[in-house]
């Protein structure tokens, strides 16, 4: 028997999982979640997760939210710096794999099962067709899947960085308000756990729409202000903060359709992350598609494309694993 460590980092929690290695595959030894603010580097949370336990892992593989070269990597909205043969000194690992965390995701998704996909869009899947995944959490990750004769392959994308589209008057002056501030306004800046915030501070500040009072207080009180305008969106005089959310989804379906559009991904797109779940009694499946389609000549194809949403937080976790797992059988 052997045993392998994976986990997902992202830029608000780490998720670590040690698996044993069976005659059927491989199964879940121990899984710990720490705040990724309370460590200043990967080395700690390892350290940590390994203390005392009687199994050590042969082989670790990580999915970080950064784009990985060379084994190394700057985790985005951390600031960590990882380089993967460090880490194998450091813990006498064999060998260390560093994923970008959407990878990882996309690693996963030909085995999620049908009760951690939400449809949105039943489509028409192309066998071996191209795939893609999107995810809003912390930042906005990119990656997508191409068959490669025996199976897919997931490649690493930073599309979540490329130059934001407005395609309304509200989004033009979203986009105008945020250039006072930032030097290059990407998709991340808007569909993402800080984008939110940022779409309400242009309501308020840039378009200005007025606060009721107990928001405000509820606001100025929260240390995530995203959970707070999710509430109150969904009550009465919940008006910017329900402005605030359909403009999210809206982008997030116009760039949704772009990543359709340029891997074409006829074998479906797949929308992940860990802020979906926590919004979705304020999607709109029948609006998110409207905007998805609305590429004028395109808008056929787009519809036939399957859309999915991955309901499971352990997508990334997975993909890990299954890549650790798969490494570790061909060293064997």
């Amino acid at each position: 028997m052997s045993y392998f460590l994976a986990g997902d980092l992202g830029g608000t929690k780490a998720i670590l999982a040690l698996y044993a290695t069976t005659g059927q595959g491989y199964a879940l030894v121990k899984e710990q979640r720490f705040a990724s603010s309370d460590y200043d580097g990967l080395f700690g949370i390892i350290a940590d997760f390994l203390a005392g336990s009687e199994q050590y892992p042969q082989i670790a593989a990580f999915g970080v939210a950064g784009p990985v070269a060379g084994g190394r990597v700057r985790m985005t909205n951390l600031g960590w710096h990882l380089d993967q043969e460090i880490l194998r000194e450091q813990f006498q690992f064999t060998e260390v794999i560093l994923l970008n965390d959407l990878v990882a995701v996309a690693q996963a998704v030909s085995t999620l099962a049908s009760e951690d996909l939400l449809v949105v869009n039943a489509g028409t899947s192309v066998l071996q067709g191209n795939r893609a995944v999107l995810a809003p959490g912390t930042g906005l990750g990119e990656a997508y899947l191409c068959w490669d004769g025996t199976g897919y392959t997931a490649y690493a994308s930073e599309g979540g960085h490329v130059d934001f589209a407005p395609t309304s008057e509200i989004e033009q002056g979203l986009l105008s308000f945020l250039r006072e501030e930032y030097a290059h306004v990407s998709y991340e800046l808007i569909c993402s756990g800080k984008g939110i915030p940022n779409i309400y501070r242009y309501l308020t500040a840039g378009a200005g729409m007025k606060v009721p009072k107990a928001l405000q207080a509820a606001l100025d009180a929260a240390p995530d202000i995203t959970q707070v305008l999710m509430a109150q969106a969904l009550e009465k005089e919940g008006a910017v903060a329900r402005l605030s959310m359909e403009i999210f989804f809206s982008v997030l379906a116009a760039e949704a359709g772009n990543m359709a559009l340029k891997f074409l991904s006829t074998g479906g797109l797949y929308l992940g992350g860990g802020l979906l779940p926590r919004l979705f009694p304020l999607f709109d499946a029948k609006k998110f598609m409207e905007r998805f389609v609305s590429k004028g000549r395109m808008a056929g194809i787009l519809a036939t494309v399957p859309v999915r949403i991955i309901t499971t937080d352990r997508a990334g976790l997975n993909g890990a694993a299954l890549s650790a797992f798969r490494r570790l059988k061909t060293d064997d």
